[in-house]
């Protein structure tokens, strides 16, 4: 039995480890098992959840609609993976780069009357200037920053996509627009074909000749011009491609303009079939599926991304045929991303350690140095500064009124959430977009206990705290496998898992039921969290109450942070953070000490989905959609992720911000603050508004050591190592400079009649190097001196 199972192993595997036919194969099997056998069987025979139609067969027509989703989600994937080939990051900003030019195109057929055969090149040259315009504006100035900086950036460049998507819709499309009525006619809507039940136009197959036209040129592209070959030369090896004298900077902007061609291609025509969402955004769930999508295809293989795109869509309308309910889809995709991660572990996991992610910008945030910490100008002015910090915390209630409190309610609750973050990203090194998810599942929890069975407030939180640390291992199983960049995938699957699924639809016996409110509770029997209470001269509103609660929370979950980081604990997560491999050679255990910080978070995250639950009476089902994950990991990021005041001082920004009286009237600016805002301050201050906050301080702090004659070798040699960074920043600058000359040098053949200076960096040529200044004969006998 053995010797035949080796013989068809070995007849097989020439077809299985094969570049083009092996991908097939096995995409094909994946179809086999999950669509003919799985999702017929759970959903046919055996209906999960409750839901499914009870058939058995999944007829034609189904298939081939999933033919035609699938061939326009894999534009999608094969454009992240251009750019993660490119740039080694995954862009997060992919599917917003195609929905805006897209969406500005498709309004000016709908309500400006231009014609399809117009408004495409509109789209797809759009689409390239956009992807352009970012790579060289914003892409490029962070081209020597850690990898996690830059996939941040692309969080960020994607938030102001939003922005520009949204006003193009009003200036475009007017500022009401029936998104019933909106039409997009093309040449091909007249032609329809019926295949059983459902009846085809030409917008369903004209995609699949454009697609696969599309993939078509792109290999003929990427194998025949030299543009394509030194692509793929820079995608390998990007240093010894410019050695080799390829602009690696043009080659990048061209892949960005290639990436966002494709999805604004995608969109295009993706959007005449589904319909634009006028209240929402189209990329997003685009962006979901094409993550999953570029995992599947390795990240490396656009033919695989093109054959894994044509399953996902299979699968997605599979389920959709099945179960009736498109939100079902979201948990397979999901599940698949998974299966991939977990499949592709050994490869992904090298991706990782070659620099897929890096922690150059977790900056740890010194205390102040122990020689000054008893001067008296010192001491004072912390006093006084933290005097005033609580004096503004406290009377925050009074001078925002009854009608800004809730919001700075939710501020003190984000930063119970970006503390948990601290803990898990920025000290355990684990990447997290589903936070607000596991935040979620503790909010559902901790409101059914509360409006079904008025359960104790402190049992119901401590409950809360619980679940959200149990969901968040059960996330965190995944990391022991995948790390980096490859597990904010997951996490993110997991996000949009959890919008989909956490309703009471499906988890009625959990939420509260239908008329049921979760009312604030009675502390002690005393102090009425939902009632407004006088004191003195002060009427203490019911908002005031549970903000001050809230902050109660937080400044338990700083303290349990604080204690955890200043313990053996806190360092053995730096230590693994920073080079598993060393820490596991002193004894420690990865597994479990990933699994901890999983926990500690889940456990924080599980607090703010309790006070969360409190905060609304009624329980919404739509109440944890996946932008919130992001936008508190972005969050996070602009304070600071590295440091626990971070944590605050995003809060701050972000919901702070619009809470001032001049914004507050001013459309989208959440968007504004945690897409330009994220950009601004990663530009000057990878560590975020803490690193300036502490550079600020060490700054004085030198200043009064220099005044007061104290010697502080701490401050003196950061000051010292920030002098070498210049320096250093200097000569890469002038170095690069140099290259790039010498590169064109290179290009134009006139290598052999310049010189460069060692000195200054310029380009000499042969004839004038006698007079030049460091070429000088005087000089070089001063130098030998």
């Amino acid at each position: 039995m053995t010797a035949t199972v080796q013989q068809a192993r070995k007849a097989i595997s020439p077809v299985w480890d094969h570049r083009v036919w092996g991908p097939v194969l096995k995409i094909v099997l994946g179809y086999v098992l999950i669509v003919q056998v799985l999702l017929q069987y759970l959903f046919g025979r055996v209906p999960l959840l409750g839901v499914g139609r009870g058939d058995h067969i999944i007829p034609t027509e189904i298939i081939i609609l999933g033919l035609v989703y699938g061939s326009l989600y894999a534009l999608i994937g094969m454009g992240i993976i251009l750019v993660y080939r490119a740039n080694r990051i995954i862009n997060f900003a992919q599917a917003q780069l195609g929905s805006v030019p897209a969406v500005v195109a498709l309004l000016l057929i709908a309500k400006r009357g231009v014609p399809w055969i117009i408004a495409l090149p509109i789209a797809v040259i759009g689409g390239a200037l956009l992807g352009g315009a970012v790579e060289v504006t914003l892409v490029r100035r962070f081209a020597k920053a850690p990898r996690l900086i830059l996939t941040v950036v692309t969080i960020g460049i994607g938030f102001l996509l939003l922005v520009l998507e949204f006003f193009s819709k009003q200036w475009v499309g007017g500022s009401l627009i029936d998104s019933v009525s909106l039409t997009f006619p093309t040449p091909f809507t007249h032609f329809h074909w019926k295949v059983g039940v459902l009846t085809f136009r030409g917008d369903h197959f004209a995609p699949l000749f454009v697609v696969g036209a599309l993939v078509i040129a792109m290999g003929a592209f990427f194998k025949f011009t030299d543009i394509g070959i030194a692509v793929r030369a820079s995608a390998e090896n990007g240093e010894r491609a410019s050695l080799l004298g390829i602009p690696v900077k043009r080659v990048s902007t061209i892949v960005w303009m290639l990436a966002a061609t494709l999805s604004a291609v995608g969109v295009f025509f993706t959007v005449p079939l589904t319909g634009l969402p006028l209240d929402g955004f189209v990329g997003l769930h685009l962006l979901f599926i094409g993550l999953a999508i570029a995992v599947m295809g390795r990240m490396e293989s656009l033919p695989t991304a093109f054959v894994s795109g044509l399953l996902i869509g299979i699968v997605d309308q599979a389920i959709v045929f099945t179960t009736n309910k498109a939100g079902l889809s979201d948990p397979a995709i999901f599940v698949v991303i998974l299966l991939a991660l977990l499949l592709q572990r050994g490869k992904l996991s090298r991706a990782y350690e070659l620099g897929a992610s890096s922690w150059q910008a977790v900056k740890e945030v010194r205390p102040i140095p122990t020689e000054l910490r008893s001067v008296p100008v010192v001491r004072n002015s912390l006093t006084v500064m933290w005097g005033l910090v609580a004096l503004t915390v406290v009377t925050l209630p009074f001078w925002l009124g009854d009608n800004h409190t809730s919001d700075a309610t939710i501020g003190v609750i984000y930063a119970i959430i970006g503390v948990s973050l601290v803990v898990l990203t920025g000290w355990a090194g684990q990447i997290s977009l589903g936070q607000f998810a596991i935040a979620g599942v503790a909010s559902a929890t901790a409101a059914g206990l509360a409006a079904n069975h008025q359960m104790d407030f402190f049992v119901t939180m401590i409950i809360a705290a619980l679940v959200g640390a149990g969901v968040a291992i059960a996330v965190g199983l995944p990391a022991l496998r995948i790390q980096g960049l490859f597990l904010a995938v997951t996490t993110l699957g997991f996000a949009f898992t959890v919008d989909s699924l956490l309703h009471r639809e499906y988890f009625g016996w959990l939420v509260p039921k239908s008329g049921n409110l979760v009312n604030r509770p009675i502390l002690w029997g005393v102090l009425d969290l939902g009632d407004s209470s006088q004191l003195g001269p002060f009427t203490i509103t019911a908002d005031a109450k549970f903000f001050y609660m809230c902050l109660s929370f937080l400044v338990l979950a700083l303290l349990m942070a604080h204690s955890l980081r200043k313990r053996r604990s806190g360092r053995v997560l730096i230590g693994v953070r920073d080079n598993g491999r060393v820490a596991q050679a002193f004894g420690v255990n990865l597994a479990r000490s990933r699994l901890a910080a999983f926990a500690v978070s889940g456990l924080m995250a599980g607090i703010a989905g309790g006070l969360l639950a409190y905060l609304q009476p009624a329980f919404a089902d739509n109440a944890y959609p996946p932008q919130r994950s992001i936008e508190l990991f972005t969050l996070t990021v602009i304070g600071g992720i590295g440091s626990l005041p971070g944590a605050i001082l995003g809060a701050v920004f972000v919901v702070g911000l619009p809470l001032l009286p001049g914004l507050r009237d001013i459309d989208q600016i959440q968007l504004l603050t945690t897409g330009l805002g994220l950009l601004v301050i990663l530009l000057f201050l990878p560590g975020g508004l803490a690193e300036g906050m502490f550079r600020i301080r060490d700054s004085w702090l030198r200043r009064i050591a220099l005044k007061r004659n104290i010697h502080v070798p701490s401050l003196v040699a950061d000051s010292r190592v920030e002098e070498a960074e210049l320096q250093a920043e200097a000569r890469a600058i002038a170095a690069a400079a140099v290259t790039t000359e010498v590169a064109e040098a290179i290009q134009e053949g006139d290598l052999t009649h310049v010189i460069a200076c060692p000195a200054c960096g310029a380009l000499v040529p042969v004839s004038e190097a006698e007079s030049h200044e460091h070429f000088a004969v005087r000089e070089l006998e001063e130098t030998a001196r």
